[in-house]
C-alpha cells in the first residue's frame, strides 16, 4: 500500500482554500483512501502552532475538520535511524536543512511513504526521499 504524507504547506493550501492550488490538491486527496493519507506528528504540531498564533476559532475548526481526513504518522525508532542517516549525509556534504524538515523526511522514509509538498527545494537535498507536488493541475 502506497502511503502519502502531506506537508504543512499542502495542508495550508487546502485549509485556507487557496483557489489556485486547493482544487488540484483536493482532487488528489479524493483519489486516495483515508488509510493512505498521513500527516507527520511534526506537521500536525506546525498546524496547531499556526492556530494558536492566529487565535482564530474558524482556523481551529478548519484544521480539525481537515485532520479528520488524515492519519497521524508518529516518530518511531525506524524514523530515528533514518533521521541519523539524513543528518549525517547532509552534514558530510555541507548541506543545511531545518531539523523539522529532516524529521518529517525521516518519518516518510521509515514508512516508505511519499512526501507531498510544494516546497521541493526544502527536501530535494535528501536523495532517498520520494517527493510529489500535488499543486500542479
Amino acid at each position: 500500500m502506497k502511503k502519502y504524507v502531506l506537508d504543512t504547506c499542502i495542508c495550508s493550501y487546502v485549509i485556507k482554500q487557496k483557489p489556485e492550488t486547493a482544487k488540484a490538491i483536493a482532487e488528489n486527496i479524493v483519489k486516495h483512501e483515508k488509510n493512505k493519507l498521513f500527516i507527520t506528528i511534526f506537521n500536525h504540531a506546525e498546524l496547531l502552532t499556526g492556530v494558536l498564533l492566529k487565535e482564530s476559532l474558524i482556523l481551529r475548526k478548519a484544521v480539525e475538520s481537515f485532520m479528520e481526513r488524515l492519519n497521524v504518522m508518529y516518530f518511531t525508532e525506524s524514523a530515528s535511524c533514518e533521521y541519523a542517516k539524513i543528518w549525517s549525509e547532509l552534514q558530510k556534504r555541507g548541506d543545511i536543512l531545518d531539523d523539522r524538515n529532516m524529521l518529517i523526511a525521516a518519518c516518510c522514509m521509515a514508512e516508505n511513504a511519499t512526501l507531498v509538498t510544494h516546497n521541493m527545494k526544502h527536501f530535494s537535498s535528501i536523495k532517498r526521499l520520494n517527493l510529489e507536488d500535488w499543486t500542479m493541475v
